[in-house]
């Protein structure tokens, strides 16, 4: 990775229609939902490109997706799956001709089963597996990493049991925030800074403006960085116009 430029990363859903244990619900579907959740997570971060794929073939397909990665310079690839089987728990997959890939791994795996009520019940602890001409001969390891990409295969739950369906369909915005901060941790990556981001979570929300207001009444003390990162009006005051801002914004009224 060349210093001063951004950390491409290739963002691949799964491009296939494998049923969940949930009538109406597939893997396609909610991998389609998860993948510009985590775009905006990574965007949030200071030196990385999140590029999310525009190839969309034939089920189960995914040739196309390696080399548009390639095209376009991209550093890590990251394939966002379910999984079957009956299992419990995260698995990752990743390359072992990269050091980065197997760090993304560990990384990831990590962070999922830290955020999933689900208990891993995987015979491998941390879950994570090398790519081989075996049994985990994916496409979506292989190709990348013969273009010079260090690839990593996410599976985040098993969709095939009830617990797993239900965690994944209603948790795609923590999960993508849990993948994120997998993602920002192994590559060394800061959160941006925001304005009306007092607590210094990367985001300027209604817990910033709760702070806001709570110095604003004699509450609560701010430091002087959190002061200037208050001021959203720009008046030179951090006070209930500024929190008033910034709950504007988080409700999607300006």
């Amino acid at each position: 990775m060349t210093k001063n430029k951004p950390i491409k990363i290739y963002i691949s859903p799964a491009n296939h229609y494998k049923p969940y244990i949930i009538k109406g619900y597939t893997e396609k579907e909610q991998m389609d939902k998860l993948a510009p959740f985590l775009v905006r997570e990574l965007e949030r971060y200071e030196g990385v490109q999140p590029i999310l794929t525009t190839v969309y073939n034939a089920d189960r397909q995914y040739t196309g997706r390696p080399e548009e990665a390639k095209h376009l310079g991209c550093n890590v690839y990251v394939a966002l799956h379910s999984n079957a089987g009956g299992g419990k728990g995260a698995c990752l997959f990743y390359h072992p001709s990269y050091p980065l890939s197997k760090a993304l791994a560990l990384g990831l795996v990590g962070e999922l089963n830290r955020i999933c009520p689900i208990k891993s019940n995987r015979a491998v602890q941390p879950a994570i597996y090398a790519w081989n001409t075996g049994a985990f001969n994916f496409g979506e390891l292989r190709v990348p990493a013969e273009y010079g990409i260090a690839p990593v295969l996410i599976e985040h739950e098993f969709h095939d049991t009830l617990e797993g369906a239900q965690w994944i369909i209603n948790n795609l915005k923590e999960i993508a925030k849990a993948d994120a901060r997998a993602i920002a941790e192994v590559l060394g990556l800061k959160l941006k800074n925001v304005q009306g981001d007092v607590n210094g979570d990367g985001e300027s929300d209604n817990l910033d403006a709760a702070r806001i207001l709570m110095y604003d009444a004699g509450l609560a003390e701010l430091t002087d960085s959190q002061k200037q990162a208050a001021d959203v009006n720009g008046d030179g005051t951090a006070d209930n116009l500024d929190a008033s801002e910034i709950l504007k914004k988080d409700a999607g009224i300006e």
